[in-house]
């Protein structure tokens, strides 16, 4: 039975890495080049598109780790795009992880912590045709695993970002978002609108916020009318409420993605709430474009 098992897995693991190989822009994984001191490199693969500067991506793979019987290890994941043999310091500063933290972390059985996926978002200085997948080991400590050997990197993918106008300016004047000033996480991505619109007699109103389907880890950041209102909230099932004060006329609320969760895109159940009205509504986005609603007040 136990055979069995190993084989069936061993067999998913194969078709997943071929599954994603084949739509991702991969052309063949090759031997983990040199990671910058302080790393130890897992997997490099060639990318039959090279990542291009002016453009974003989606970097994203599985990571799993062998178990040991009596121990555990945690080691913070890396991403860095490389166009030469070895792979430069200073990179980590053009690439950002969509999780907090990354990291690989493996206890012993029974626990099955030893897997997961992470996404990162490279924004290249220049042109790479590669990518490297590798952990940081603190000064070089003697490690309990064989980075090579007992890490797995599987379903890597790299994928362009939605490019939004040209003219941010045109985007937020058009969405209603008049401030001069826009948050730069905000500003970077392509705006949409949900088409949901709701009228409130009431300036003082309390925003909940909840995921209304499977819980993935989706973490959200709100903007009203461009500046953040509620920041970093991990959805739950049980909705979680934050005052809010509208301004006269139309209001943007706006749903930026901090991550993809578990299961993209970052979907959230916004409910809005005055002492005599309540709305509903469910917005997506990711990590290329946020979608809003909006909101008009009048007396």
């Amino acid at each position: 039975m136990k055979i069995k098992l190993a084989l069936f897995f061993l067999i998913s693991l194969a078709t997943l890495t071929f599954t994603y190989g084949q739509t991702s822009g991969l052309s063949k994984l090759e031997i983990p080049k040199t990671a910058p001191s302080g790393f130890e490199s897992v997997i490099t693969t060639k990318l039959n598109k090279p990542l291009q500067p002016g453009a974003a991506y989606e970097i994203g793979f599985w990571i799993f780790g062998r178990q040991l019987p009596n121990q555990s290890y945690s080691y913070p994941i890396a991403v860095f795009p490389s166009s030469k043999t070895i792979v430069n310091d200073g990179i980590s500063s053009i690439v950002e992880s969509v999780q907090p933290s990354p990291k690989l972390e493996v206890n012993p059985p029974p626990s099955f912590a030893t897997r997961g996926h992470f996404t990162f978002i490279v924004r290249p200085d220049q042109v790479y045709d590669h990518l490297t997948v590798a952990l940081e080991n603190e000064n070089g400590k003697p490690s309990p695993i064989d980075f090579k050997k007992d890490i797995t990197v599987i379903g890597v993918f790299a994928k362009p970002l939605p490019t939004g106008p040209k003219n941010k300016s045109v985007q937020f004047k058009k969405a209603g978002i008049n401030k001069t000033a826009i948050p730069a996480k905000i500003a970077e991505r392509t705006l949409i609108d949900s088409k949901k619109s709701y009228t409130v007699s009431e300036n003082k109103i309390q925003l909940g916020l909840y995921d209304h389907r499977r819980i993935d880890n989706d973490i959200v950041t709100i903007y009203l009318n461009g500046e953040i209102a509620v920041e970093h909230v991990q959805l739950k099932s049980k909705k979680q409420f934050f005052d809010l004060t509208l301004q006269p006329g139309q209001n943007i609320i706006t749903l930026h993605a901090e991550n993809l969760g578990e299961v993209a895109p970052n979907t959230a159940a916004i409910l809005i709430k005055t002492e005599t009205e309540e709305f509903m509504a469910v917005l997506e986005s990711d990590l290329g474009q946020s979608s809003y609603i909006k909101l008009l007040y009048e007396k």
